[in-house]
Order: C-alpha cells, then structure tokens, then sequence
C-alpha cells in the first residue's frame, strides 16, 4: 500500500533528522476565537476549498457560473482583488477536483465533461492565481488509470498558465512551495505519487525530479528547516486531524439506521446488520481512513519527522466539511474539503475542533504584513450565498527563527 511506503520514508527521514521522539498527541487545546491586532494590515488573501470536483454544471456552451459554492467563491475572490490587486489573491484547491475518477484522457467518451468540471472551477477562481492539488479521486482511487489520469489534469490545466497550475507538478511527490509575500510559505506534497514512485521508478522520474522517495522526503525537510521568518502551510488532499467519517467518528445513528450517510432521506432501520458499516470504518477497512493502520502510521510518522521542524499549520481537504482543530502544541489543521454540495458529510463532536461545520463552503486567509494570519470560514446560507461564519487570528506575529536540531 501506499501508506506503507509514505509511512516507512518519513520514519527514515526521522532517523536521519535525529528525531525519535514519540510523536506529538492529538489532544484537545482549543482556544476562543480571537482578532488579529487592529492595526494589522492585510496584504494578500488565500482562499482554500477542496473537494469541488462535482459542480452543478450549467448548459454546455454557457460561460455561467451555476454552482452557488464557485459563485460565491468567486465573488468574494473579486471582493479580495479589487483591495489587493490580482497578485495579491490566491485560490487553492485541495484535491478532488473531478469526480469520481479523475480527469479523462483525450478521446474518452467522458473527457469532455470532466473539462468543464475544471473549467468552473477556473472561473470561479479567475482572476486569482490558481493552484490545484490532486486528491486520490483524481487518481482514480488509485486504481490502473491513476497515473495516466494525473497526467491528463496536468496537461490539461497547462493551458492555463501562468495563472493556473497543479502544485505538486502534477504526478509527482513534491515538495513544492508557494511563497504568499514575505509571511506565509505553503509546502505542497501529493501523498499518491509516493506509492507511484515506489512502482514505477523509472517511468516517474521521465516526469518528476525525484527518482526516490527518500530523495522526496530530504527535500520536504529541508522546505521545513529554512523558511525563514514566513509561516509554513504543509498542504496535501489528506488531513491530519478530522472530526468527519474520515476520522472513525461514528453515532448511534450510523449503527440504526447506516443509509443515511449515504442518503439523507434513508432513514431505514438495520439494528446489528447496520452496525457492520461503522465498525468496518472505525477498524480501518477503508485505506482513506484515519483508522486504518497504514493511515495512522503515516500520521505518526509524519509528525516524527517534521519535528522539531513543525509547521504552524495543516491544511487539507478530502472530508467533506468546514472545520478548523488546535492541538495541545498550538498547532492548527485546517480542513477545508466542502466545495461540492452534493457531498457534504456529518461532523461529531473532538476535544481539538475549535469549529465544524457541516456546510459547503470554503476558506479564507488574510495574509497581514506584520505577519499576522487571519482564518475566515464562509458556508452557503438557506438562499446559496455565502456567509462568514467564523473568524480567527492563528498567529499575530511572524514565527520565531527556526533552527537546525543538534547533531547526533
């Protein structure tokens, strides 16, 4: 399994950064919401949706915008450009960007929609510059078309640039950075592409500039070791830290009455036979979830690695929900994957969640010259425009200096 590969690189990794310590726990420090200093000024915005892969298409032919999540996004990318310019405005999406199975190749008899599925998207975003990570449906949920279907998204996305781009080349391991300013550095890594690598070495290495894993992960440790005075973003499809189904959380409901996480209006009694989905899931049979041994290692491992390195923030797609959590280091883990309102999942209740919500939506970073960093968290209303439903200072000054661990 991929997992498997991703997990046994970052251990090394660990090994040669010095670092085997246990890994940080994932417990609850959450903090009530504050304002960034009034005299703070922001310089650049980052808007952060995932999962938007399944967009209400309008008619073929029409330039509209039909979805009310690209909509709204795109109307508050247009509020954010006329105070800061078109270079001081980012859009990033966060994987999952066509459904169910990634980006047809030229010629497939589902290319055409797949195109316009991006296209939305694009729109939505104009004129902010893009980025989109590859998420494990653009993959084909890894299956024999994955790389083929990365591929055709990078080629495809190409013919957009320089504005729009896939941030790791997409395809490949990463790491890559995205520098907003003099403040916030994001690292981009595509957690996909590592078992690729492990597969098919040499045909990877025709595409992307690591020919190993290991080589991959030097180089994520050293984007972690020198940002310099900017605060760092890590950023893949998959998160850390979920409060969603993704995370094994699971209720009485799930084990009564099952169908209603697939359709809400399924309110069909299975006791006992029902309570086979849950406990599936909270075992780890799904390789997409935090349960699942290969998963959680991968977790642990990449926390081992990045420390004492830590980066300030995890941002992530992947669960279909809007939810911010702040472990016990002041860490924080965005999880911005609401960007289809066809796909949005039920969030529980976590010692870390400082908020969730199970709303389409998207996210907001107001990036401040001080180096102050502002979350806002906006949803859909009851009449499809987007409201701000929650606002937080994550930092109100530049982080300290990293420095170089200690020799062993």
């Amino acid at each position: 399994m991929w997992w498997r590969r991703l997990a046994a690189v970052a251990g090394l990794l660990a090994l040669v950064a010095g670092c085997g310590r246990a890994p940080v726990a994932i417990y609850g420090a959450p903090v009530d919401p504050v304002e960034c200093p009034p005299d703070s000024r922001a310089s650049h915005a980052v808007f952060l949706i995932g999962d938007a892969g399944d967009p209400k298409l309008p008619p073929d032919g029409s330039d509209e915008l039909a979805d009310p999540v690209l909509r709204g996004l795109h109307a508050r990318i247009a509020e954010e450009v006329a105070s800061h310019g078109e270079d001081g405005v980012f859009a990033i999406f966060l994987g999952d960007n066509v459904y169910k199975y990634g980006m047809a190749p030229p010629g497939h008899r589902d290319r055409r929609r797949t195109e316009r599925v991006l296209e939305a998207q694009i729109a939505a975003a104009a004129p902010a510059q893009t980025t989109f990570v590859l998420g494990n449906h653009d993959w084909q949920m890894n299956g024999p078309e994955g790389w083929t279907r990365a591929l055709a998204q990078r080629e495809f996305l190409r013919g957009f640039a320089p504005r729009v781009r896939t941030r790791p080349e997409a395809g490949c391991t990463g790491p890559e950075t995205l520098d907003v300013g003099e403040q916030l550095r994001f690292v981009f890594a595509d957690e996909a592409a590592y078992e690729h690598v492990y597969k098919e070495p040499e045909e990877h290495a025709r595409f992307c500039p690591h020919r190993s894993n290991i080589e991959a992960y030097l180089d994520l440790a050293a984007e972690f070791d020198d940002p310099g005075r900017r605060h760092v973003a890590f950023t893949m499809h998959h998160p850390l830290v979920t409060a969603g189904p993704h995370g094994g959380h699971f209720t009485w409901k799930q084990h009564l009455f099952p169908l209603t996480d697939f359709w809400s209006w399924a309110w069909l009694p299975l006791p006992i036979v029902g309570s086979a989905y849950p406990l599936a899931r909270q075992l780890g049979v799904s390789e997409t979830d935090l349960t699942n041994e290969e998963y959680d290692r991968m977790i642990r491992e990449v926390f081992r690695a990045a420390r004492p390195r830590v980066p300030d923030l995890y941002v992530a797609g992947h669960e279909h929900s809007l939810q911010l959590h702040r472990d016990e280091l002041g860490i924080y883990y965005l999880v911005s994957g609401a960007g289809s309102t066809s796909k949005i999942e039920r969030v529980e209740p976590m010692p870390t969640a400082m908020m969730t919500a199970a709303r389409a939506g998207f996210m907001r970073l107001d990036v401040h010259d001080g180096g102050a960093l502002r979350l806002s968290v906006f949803a859909l209303d009851g009449a499809g425009r987007t409201e701000k439903i929650f606002r937080h200072c994550l930092a109100d000054r530049p982080p300290e200096p990293r420095r170089r661990p200690a020799e062993r």
